[in-house]
């Protein structure tokens, strides 16, 4: 149940029906999906003009690119990135108002308008907005709200900033959006916003998409770097080169903070089946305590906490860990990070445990009441 945060209002245009039988099928198509996000539009914006530059110099005949960007409230252009007279242009093909992108139905009205404009044998999607994973929507209503803090005193990130219950895509939804639609499933998913490396919203989207590229902390508002890292978007996703381009860029940034992991989706249901097997093994008294292990955000009680940590701890049974490690080699192919990471409640923090994805199981937190909802919790516990 995740926050993909933005405004929308209710939807009402059609669908184009067929297929556009002038254009032959590209290999795959990448899709830029930009919700409204309050403070984020310039950044997006950049995010956009970035990615024009490397497909100036490395954009592919056999690949198309599409922004789908909530220009205004309610306000949805679908605009072509194309090579026209030497250099890549935006050519908007379709504009719709009310995008209800709070709903699966609204997700997939989105999907579904794109599909018949670009036919592809794989689609890809980049997600850029404020995010904080698997939490359910108004959970956190604003930065400041929650953090006590002036936001013109913090540098930003795509965490909660100024957004609202209203304006808040659940992650479970976003599934259904998704599985809904033509497309049904995506080769790839970057989500390009804060705290979506957790295992629990990789496993719900398990189904819908091969790999996931995230973040398991917060992220700056400037986001990904299209202009380093969007190179190994092209011609098939070069995993090991975005995770190594991302920290390039971080580790020289003006706050040198950054975490970033692929998610090997095919993976997820053996190890929801091996944690299964561990929690089955555990005395009933057995707990960890969230505060004894890696946090990897700025909550207070932390919610996000490094996952193999959080198993390095639960068990000590060694055949078991030699498992987990197995599994965790497969599920976890890339990951890189700074030294610290960066959260608008604490300023920058230390990593010493990264495996590159994180878990809220032992968190003491408040809004854990939903946490027994998730699908995670429900694969990996007895029923």
């Amino acid at each position: 149940m995740c926050l993909l945060s933005y405004f929308c209002i209710t939807a009402c245009d059609e669908i184009d029906e067929g297929m556009d039988d002038t254009r032959s099928t590209a290999e795959n198509t990448i899709i830029m999906f930009f919700p409204w996000s309050n403070n984020l539009k310039p950044c997006f914006i950049q995010n956009i003009s970035d990615f024009k530059q490397v497909l100036q110099q490395r954009g592919m005949d056999n690949e198309r690119y599409v922004v789908c960007i909530e220009s205004s409230h309610g306000k949805v252009d679908i605009i072509e990135l194309k090579k026209a007279n030497g250099s890549f242009v935006e050519d908007t093909l379709d504009s719709y108002s009310d995008p209800r992108f709070t709903t699966s139905e609204g997700i997939t009205h989105l999907l579904d308008r794109v599909y018949p404009k670009f036919p592809s044998n794989t689609y890809s999607m980049t997600v850029g907005c404020h995010g904080t994973g698997w939490v359910p929507a108004g959970s956190f209503s604003t930065r400041s709200a929650n953090v006590g803090l002036d936001e013109t005193s913090v540098p930003e990130t795509r965490f909660i900033g100024g957004t609202t219950m209203e304006s808040q895509i659940e992650i479970s939804t976003f599934k259904e959006g998704i599985k809904n639609s033509k497309i049904r499933k995506f080769e790839m998913i970057l989500f390009d916003n804060c705290y979506m490396a957790n295992i629990e919203v990789a496993y719900e989207l398990k189904n819908v998409c091969k790999y996931i590229v995230a973040y398991p902390t917060e992220v700056m508002a400037y986001g990904f770097p299209y202009q380093i890292s969007g190179n190994y978007l092209i011609g098939g996703d070069d995993y090991e080169n975005i995770c190594e381009s991302f920290y390039r860029f971080y580790v020289n940034y003006e706050r040198p903070c950054g975490t970033i992991s692929t998610i090997n989706c095919d993976a997820l249901d053996s190890l929801a089946r091996f944690m299964k097997k561990v929690n089955l093994s555990l005395d009933a008294t057995v707990h960890v305590d969230a505060s004894s292990l890696q946090r990897l955000d700025g909550y207070t009680p932390t919610v996000f906490v490094d996952f193999e940590d959080y198993v390095y701890h639960l068990t000590e049974d060694a055949s078991m860990l030699s498992e987990f490690d197995n599994l965790m080699s497969v599920l976890i192919p890339y990951k890189k990070n700074t030294p610290t990471y960066y959260t608008t409640m604490g300023g920058e923090m230390p990593i010493v445990k990264y495996s590159g994805i994180t878990t809220s199981e032992p968190s003491e937190h408040s809004l854990m009441s939903a946490y027994k909802k998730t699908s995670w919790y429900m694969a990996t516990h007895e029923n």
